[in-house]
């Protein structure tokens, strides 16, 4: 009976130390899954004394500072890649490198090159391959935004948006750049120059950002008169300012104006008297364009006009032809995108003309 009691209680001793709750305590795994995350600060206290032996004869703790925490053995890096990082035997650390795709590099130019126009290729795409606005494109080709262009014809691609322009006898870098509304400093720095004196006649410089001249035609000759009818006489409220009825689309909203679809160079007449408070070319979207100051918080604005016909500060008269029907700047044709302003406020011009 002794014998048989301390039997059973040598088996329930090691039951104990076998329950599932107890397994593996002893074990490295159990020290690195307990928390979730690997060789926590906290867990180095409890070294396990497993494997060969350091050079002192003291045991090789894995739980000790020696051993990679889960920080060292994988560092993010920004663009959220896994860089693995290992160890050499002198400690040293070799770190993966990041390959970086082709194709995503963006190679800067600071030159002119040819392009050879492919099957489908169009002006607006043409410019998108190399990050230009299509204007740029139009001026270094001497084309418009009626031009046609052709498989195997060659055009010339500036390397940022502006103009190139060839140094002619008694220019000067700030008269070139106040002719094409350029910066003289970002040209000496674009086109590597010593100084503003460092050009010579012949040469052919970039204007990064500049623009083409706008070429103003007289207000009243023989020639406009002839060819177009002056606008009726009206006394009521503003005159429609071209000869075409063509609404394409109406005041809405995230549409300041109304669209009038015409052919173009066909007149554009200012809707009433007053003062030419702009005329020019505008980048975000109106092209070439016309705003006349009427007075009494009252402005018109005429955009995508092919050309001007009148200057700043110029007084025009109601049914003045000011301009001419076009497709410049964010247009899909040609027509008239028409504004009427009150007191800044843009307003449905349909409320105001007839």
């Amino acid at each position: 009976m002794i014998a048989l009691g301390l039997a059973g209680i040598l088996n329930n001793l090691q039951a104990e130390e076998v329950r599932p709750e107890n397994f593996g305590q002893q074990t490295i795994l159990y020290h690195i899954a307990k928390t979730g995350e690997l060789f926590l600060e906290e867990d180095r206290s409890q070294e396990i004394t497993e494997g060969p032996l350091k050079e002192d004869g003291s045991p090789k703790s894995y739980l000790a500072g020696e051993a990679l925490t889960q920080a060292e053995a994988v560092e993010k890096t920004d663009e959220g890649i896994d860089t693995l990082v290992t160890t050499t035997g002198d400690e040293a650390a070799l770190i993966s490198p990041e390959i970086t795709d082709p194709e995503t590099v963006v190679k800067s130019r600071d030159k002119i090159l040819d392009y050879v126009v492919q099957v489908g290729d169009t002006l607006s795409t043409i410019a998108q391959k190399f990050n230009l606005n299509t204007n740029t494109l139009l001026w270094e080709n001497n084309l418009n935004y009626y031009s046609l262009i052709k498989p195997g014809q060659t055009l010339k691609i500036l390397p940022v948006n502006g103009l190139s322009y060839k140094i002619q006898k008694g220019d000067t870098l700030s008269k070139v750049a106040k002719k094409y509304q350029g910066e003289v400093n970002k040209i000496i720095e674009f086109n590597k120059l010593a100084s503003a004196a460092d050009i010579q006649i012949g040469q052919t410089v970039i204007i990064p950002d500049g623009k083409e001249q706008i070429v103003y035609a007289p207000v009243a000759t023989a020639s406009i008169k002839n060819i177009f009818t002056p606008a009726p006489a009206s006394n009521s409220q503003l005159l429609w300012p071209t000869n075409s009825h063509r609404i394409t689309q109406y005041f809405k909203w995230l549409h300041s104006g109304l669209d009038i679809g015409n052919k173009t160079g066909q007149p554009i007449y200012a809707a009433e008297s007053g003062i030419i408070e702009k005329a020019g070319w505008n980048n975000g979207g109106y092209g070439y364009f016309v705003i006349i100051n009427h007075g009494g918080g009252l402005q018109t604005l005429y955009a995508h006009q092919s050309k001007i016909y009148v200057k700043t500060g110029q007084n025009v008269a109601r049914g003045d032809i000011i301009g001419a029907i076009g497709s410049t700047g964010r247009s899909t044709g040609p027509h008239l995108h028409f504004e009427v302003r009150t007191n800044g406020v843009r307003v449905n011009p349909l409320n105001y003309i007839r």
